[in-house]
């Protein structure tokens, strides 16, 4: 699951590097929905559903997630709308329902802020973390090319549900 989508850029490099892999994104934007579908029309083994992160992953069974990739979303860097952010304890929580056992979470930001806040809260919720290595050849989304073209450092990690 690619959670907050975009424009489908690394759903759809996802999905075409993984054939035998499901991979679906959520994405709440209209406009973003309709270009990661286009993006991902000639895939099949991808989808995208409009919708709320969490509103979805609690419409799933437990236990259906193999991995999850939450990658650039909005990190609300003013301390006074931290509260706004996806990475809560609660959702962590929720997510670990939805992940199958020994699951994982990958997670990237620009904001070494907020990298260390869902850090922080991903450990103290029972998640095994640690550094997210990516290969060179790895997808990348739209948000990250821009970061990467501009210098901004990306801070990740992954997360593997115990």
């Amino acid at each position: 699951m690619d959670l907050g989508c975009g424009n489908g850029v690394f759903l759809s490099a996802l999905a075409a590097r993984e054939p035998d892999c499901h991979c679906i994104g959520i994405e709440k934007k209209d406009y973003r929905v309709r270009q990661a579908q286009r993006r991902s029309s000639a895939l099949p083994n991808a989808r995208v559903v409009k919708g709320e992160v969490e509103e979805m992953l609690v419409q799933l069974p437990p236990g259906c997630v193999a991995r999850a990739y939450l990658l650039f979303n909005d990190p609300w860097p003013k301390r006074r709308h931290a509260l706004r952010r996806l990475v809560q304890k609660e959702f962590v929580q929720l997510l670990a329902s939805r992940l199958v056992p020994g699951g994982s979470c990958y997670f990237a930001s620009d904001s070494e802020a907020y990298f260390a806040w869902s850090h922080r809260i991903f450990a103290r919720s029972g998640w095994a973390v640690s550094d997210w290595l990516v290969p060179r050849t790895w997808p990348q989304t739209e948000f990250e090319q821009h970061f990467l073209e501009k210098g901004v450092d990306v801070h990740r990690f992954c997360a593997i549900w115990k």
